[in-house]
């Protein structure tokens, strides 16, 4: 009688589980790109155009791109903040979500839905579909990220991710990053010493969710190649820029535990150097 109960408690389990073939081909899947008509909104894997009197004027692109948290109301109102400065400042945005039309809820830790490989494979998906763009200038694709978004972005401007995952498609011009980690789990590097464009990096000095202290010896590797901007804002703690996250505190992956302080100082230059970094390309 009790063998026959585990027989049938067994099956039940198995019939509750997820199909990991369909997981994996969901995971795997392609993100859908579309172009809007409207200004406002954030809709994932949305493109949105600034005003304009031009008819036939391309503009510069930033891809927007999320933390390991996804799009979520906590940070909705910071990643809108950012697509409206850039769209005032001439770019058009493509809000970028890795998550949502794939089933997962967060991807953070190290044991992550989504990989490095298929992060980075997004970036080149959209760069290619932004270069086919009319309205969009193929040659100023950027990349804009906050912390995980930030290290998807570096990822992107190493030589050999690019050779691996996105040969033959359109790169980013430049990628930009906030709070981004440079090492992860002491071996995984995101910001590599084989990148081969352009890269601004701002960090925080109190950030113990993606320490400064990491990203030395990339720093030091790099430091012929022309290629980083970086600044270290001294009081910053990792997400200084969000303002709805003020005070939430967490374990973080690396085990530490952290506590998100907004800082309006350190935001307002971090839009300015940002700006800054991207008109520099002309």
């Amino acid at each position: 009688m009790r063998i026959i109960f585990v027989l049938l408690a067994l099956l039940l389990l198995s019939g509750c589980q997820t199909d990991p073939v369909k997981n994996r081909a969901m995971l795997e899947s392609p993100l859908l790109f579309k172009a809007s008509e409207a200004t406002n909104g954030l809709a994932s894997n949305t493109l949105y155009f600034p005003e304009s009197t031009t008819a036939d004027v391309k503009f510069p692109t930033v891809i927007l791109m999320h933390s390991c948290a996804g799009i979520t109301p906590k940070n909705r109102g910071d990643l809108e903040r950012w697509k409206n400065l850039l769209m005032n400042n001439g770019y058009a945005v493509l809000v970028m979500n890795h998550l949502s039309s794939r089933g997962v809820s967060i991807n953070c830790g190290r044991f992550k839905s989504l990989g490095q490989g298929r992060l980075v494979r997004d970036v080149y998906d959209a760069t290619d579909f932004l270069s086919k763009q009319t309205r969009v200038d193929a040659t100023r694709i950027f990349t804009l990220g906050f912390s995980l978004g930030a290290m998807t972005g570096s990822s992107a401007a190493s030589r050999s991710q690019y050779s691996y995952n996105g040969s033959g498609k359109t790169r980013p011009r430049a990628v930009a990053g906030l709070y981004g980690g440079c090492v992860y789990g002491g071996a995984m590097y995101w910001l590599d010493t084989d990148i081969d464009l352009p890269v601004l990096w701002l960090m925080g000095g109190k950030d113990q969710e993606a320490p400064a202290d990491d990203c030395q010896n990339v720093f030091k590797r790099l430091r012929n190649k022309n290629l980083m901007a970086s600044h270290l804002y001294p009081d910053a703690t990792h997400c200084w820029d969000c303002m709805d996250l003020d005070g939430f505190s967490k374990k973080a992956g690396n085990g530490n535990y952290v506590t998100y302080r907004y800082n309006g100082e350190y935001t307002r230059d971090s839009e300015r150097r940002v700006i800054e970094f991207f008109n520099s390309f002309k």
